[in-house]
C-alpha cells in the first residue's frame, strides 16, 4: 500500500519511466515540502524539460483533484491542509497514475473533470511462474522471521490467483528482495525514515524487473503497531512485482498509502479481481467443492421455464416493464435495459424510457444478441458483457467481439440473475449468492466465493432480476415491481420503492 516521495521509475514493456539528473535534483525534497515535485514523482504532472519549466494553475488544480480522487479525499482542487497531510504520510514509492503526456488520447482540458488514468494491469510473468530470492536482510529483525513474512505475503496472492510462486536459493530469480538506503542507483532514491517506505518494479525483461526494495532507514517491525509492518508492506510491493498498479480504493491492499498494522489483513475485492484478471483465478481445492458443483445442476434446469415466461402474451404497458438486465454504456453514459427481444434506453435528463429509441435488440447489437438475457454489465474498458445461460457474449461499441460467444465453463456463472461493476470489479449474482467475476476465470470462482448476498449486500433480496451501478454512490437492484437503493459508502440498503415512478416515468415523478 505504499511508498515513495522520491523519484520512481517503473519498468514497462520496452522502456523505462525514469527522470534525468536535472529532474532528480528538482524533485528532491529539502526541509520544505515540494508539492509540484510530489505530483511529478507520482505521475499527476509531467516533469518539465528544463529546470526553468513550471506548471500553470490549471495543471496544478487538475493534479490536486486527481490525487484527491485517488486517495479518497474530498475533491476540492485546493492544496489544503488535509491534502498536504496525506501527501506527507507513509506510502509506496510506485507511481500512482500515468503522466499526462503518456495518457492515450487527448487530455481533458477541464480541471474539474477528474479522470484517473492508473497504470494498467498489462504486465505479467509468462507461464504464471515466478521465482524470488532474498539478497539481504535488515538487522532490525531476525532473518527467519523476515523470510516467513515474505512467504506469507506472496501467499496472499497465490491463494487467489493462478500463479506459482517459489523461492530459490541460488542462481537468478525473477524477484530479488533487498534493503536499500537513500540513493541506491535504480532511479528511485529513498528519503530516510517516513514517507517513502519501499518500492518495486513491474514484471518485464530488464535486469531490475520485479525487484523489490525496502528502505532500511524505516523502523521495520512484526506483530506490533509500533513502526511499520514488514509483511503488509511486502504484500503490497509484491503486488507491483506481479503486475498490479495502485488502486483508488483507499481500503485495498494496493492503495498507495500505508494503512497501519492489522494482524488479520486481507485482500479486498479490488485486489483479488485485478490480480486474477492477470493470471486467472486459483481453482478451489477444498474437498467440499466437488459435490457442491454437482448438486447445483438440477437448479440450472429449473431456471429454463423462468426464461420462457418472460415472453409477453399481450403488449404490456411501459409502466409494467420488467428488466431482464440493465447496463450503463461506457461511450454515451446512457442506461440501457434488455427485455425479451427488445432493448430500451432511458432518458438522460428525466425519469422514463426514451420512446423514440426502443428497438429490437439485434438491430442495435450486431451481428447477434441473445433474447431473455440473464445479466449485462460494462467493464472499465467499456466492453459490454451479456450472460445468457451457459454462453457469454462480449461487445465493443455494440458489435460482437471476435471469438464470442464463448461457453461459460464454471457452473456458478451459468444462468446468473444479475451483474454489476463497482470500483473496476464485476460482481455476479445468482440465487442467494454473489461472486466477483472475470472472463479469464475458467475453473472455479476465486477462493472464498461465492458468498451469501446477505453477507455484504445488507437488505438486498435473493434472486434479484437486474442490478446497476451508475457511479452516483449507490447501487440499484431490481426485483418484480420494486427496486432497492444500496448505499455503497455505508454498505446498507436505503430503501425499497416502486420502480415505475422513479425509473419508468409513470405517475408522479420521484427521485431515484
Amino acid at each position: 500500500m505504499f511508498i515513495k516521495i522520491g523519484l520512481v521509475f517503473a519498468i514497462l514493456p520496452g522502456f523505462l519511466l525514469a527522470e534525468d539528473a536535472d529532474s532528480l535534483s528538482r524533485t528532491k525534497r529539502q526541509d520544505d515540502f515540494q508539492v509540484d515535485g510530489f505530483f511529478e514523482t507520482f505521475g499527476y504532472m509531467d516533469v518539465p524539460k528544463s529546470s526553468q519549466g513550471g506548471h500553470d494553475a490549471a495543471d496544478r488544480e487538475r493534479a490536486v483533484r486527481e490525487f484527491q480522487k485517488m486517495t479518497g479525499l474530498p475533491i476540492t482542487g485546493k492544496v489544503d491542509k488535509q491534502t498536504v497531510t496525506k501527501m506527507k504520510s507513509p506510502r509506496c514509492g510506485f507511481q500512482d497514475v500515468l503522466r499526462p503526456s503518456q495518457r492515450p488520447g487527448e487530455i481533458n482540458t477541464n480541471p474539474k473533470d477528474v479522470q484517473l488514468k492508473p497504470l494498467s494491469n498489462v504486465f505479467k510473468w509468462p507461464n504464471n511462474q515466478v521465482t524470488w530470492k532474498v539478497m539481504g536482510y535488515t538487522r532490525q529483525l531476525g532473518g527467519a522471521s523476515q523470510r516467513r513474512s515474505f512467504i506469507n505475503a506472496f501467499k496472499k496472492w497465490s491463494d487467489v490467483a493462478n500463479i506459482n510462486i517459489r523461492e530459490v536459493g541460488g542462481g537468478d530469480a525473477d524477484i530479488l528482495i533487498d534493503y536499500k538506503r537513500r540513493d541506491h542507483y535504480d532511479g528511485s532514491p529513498f528519503d530516510g525514515r517516513g514517507r517513502t517506505l519501499a518500492h518495486a518494479f513491474f514484471p518485464g525483461s530488464h535486469d531490475i524487473s520485479g525487484d523489490t526494495h525496502f528502505d532500511d532507514d524505516e523502523q521495520w517491525t512484526l506483530g506490533t503497531k509500533e513502526g511499520t509492518n514488514l509483511e503488509i508492506v511486502a504484500a503490497h510491493e509484491f503486488g507491483h512485482a506481479l503486475g498490479l498498479g495502485h488502486s483508488s480504493n483507499s481500503k485495498a491492499l494496493m492503495a498507495p498509502y500505508y494503512q497501519g498494522y492489522d494482524p488479520d489483513y486481507k485482500l479486498l475485492y479490488d485486489d483479488i479481481y485485478r490480480m486474477t484478471s492477470l493470471y486467472g483465478g486459483r481453482a478451489a481445492t477444498r474437498p467440499t467443492s466437488r459435490p457442491r458443483v454437482t448438486t447445483r445442476r438440477p437448479r440450472v434446469t429449473t431456471r429454463r421455464p423462468r426464461a420462457t415466461t418472460k415472453r409477453p402474451s399481450t403488449k404490456p404497458s411501459i409502466c409494467d416493464l420488467k428488466f431482464d438486465s440493465l447496463f450503463m454504456n461506457g461511450d454515451d453514459r446512457r442506461i440501457y435495459a434488455f427485455r425479451y427481444r427488445k432493448i430500451y434506453r432511458f432518458e438522460s435528463d428525466k425519469n422514463g424510457i426514451e420512446k423514440s429509441f426502443t428497438k429490437v435488440s439485434r438491430k442495435v447489437l450486431t451481428p447477434r444478441v441473445p433474447i431473455n438475457t440473464g445479466a449485462a454489465v460494462v467493464d472499465r474498458y467499456r466492453r459490454l458483457y451479456v450472460f445468457k445461460g451457459s454462453k457469454l457474449f462480449r461487445y465493443t461499441r455494440f458489435r460482437l467481439d471476435a471469438g464470442f460467444p464463448k461457453r461459460i465453463t464454471i457452473p456458478f456463472f451459468q444462468n446468473v440473475d444479475a451483474a454489476l461493476e463497482y470500483n473496476n470489479v464485476i460482481y455476479v449474482f445468482k440465487d442467494d449468492k454473489f461472486s466477483i467475476w472475470h472472463e479469464n476465470y475458467s475453473r472455479s470462482p476465486p477462493s472464498g466465493y461465492p458468498k451469501p448476498i446477505s453477507s455484504y449486500w445488507k437488505g438486498i433480496p435473493n434472486n434479484v432480476e437486474a442490478a446497476l451501478n451508475i457511479n452516483d454512490g449507490y447501487t440499484y437492484f431490481f426485483k418484480g415491481t420494486k427496486y432497492f437503493k444500496y448505499n455503497n459508502r455505508y454498505q446498507r440498503t436505503e430503501y425499497r420503492k416502486d420502480k415505475a415512478p422513479a425509473w419508468l416515468g409513470c405517475g408522479r415523478a420521484v427521485p431515484k
